[in-house]
Order: structure tokens, then sequence, then C-alpha cells
């Protein structure tokens, strides 16, 4: 989540972090896709359809430690992605719901690596 200082500029509730973590939508794609960077509040992925803003979606994170965590993640925004890129589009997405086991498992992991 941003919240943003009223100047155009914003400010995160939590700090985001490249990690080698995957992720899976159940429904649509079989395969992992590497995420783009991950934090407590939410996670931008690159994907090859691009998402409409406010569409919720499961999702399923892969740590590197073999955890797989599962969340409800709303899109909050998405765009295409510069010709040549690792996918089409781009995406920005908060989660609106992580069990706490699951937030536990992913805020330690994420202060490991940083």
């Amino acid at each position: 989540m941003t919240e943003s200082k009223g100047d155009g500029s914003e400010r995160r509730q939590y700090p985001r972090v490249q990690a080698d973590v995957f992720y899976r939508e159940p429904r649509l794609a079989p395969r992992k896709q590497a995420i783009h960077d991950i934090s407590l509040g939410g996670v931008q992925i690159h994907c090859d359809e691009e998402l409409e803003k406010d569409q919720q979606l499961e999702m399923e994170f892969f740590l590197p430690n073999g955890e797989v965590l599962v969340a409800i993640a709303q899109v909050k925004w998405s765009g295409k992605l510069p010709e040549g890129s690792d996918s089409a589009y781009a995406a920005g997405l908060q989660f609106m719901h992580l069990n706490p086991e699951d937030a536990e498992e992913l805020k330690k992991y994420l202060e490991d690596i940083q």
C-alpha cells in the first residue's frame, strides 16, 4: 500500500525488496513466474495479460525455503512493459488477505534477505 504525501511522491507502508520468490495464480497460470519485488503489503508481478484495476486474485507464492504462501490480492495498477521485456505487462498487487502464519513466514523471509 502506498500513501501520497500530496506532492506527487509516495511513501510506502512496507519497504519492497527484490527477492527470489515465484508466484502462480492457480486458476490461470500452471507455471511459476518470477516476481519483481515483494513486501508485507503487496507485490509487483510481470504477467502476459493485462489485469484490471481492483480485480481480486488468489495467488500462491513460493519462497526459496520451500514454503508456499496463499494470498488474496487486489490489483492496484497495471501497465504495458516496453518491447523486449520478460512479459507483456506489470501489475502492482496489494495483499487483501494473508493468513497470520503466512504473513509471519513472509516477514521472516524478508528480514533474512535485507
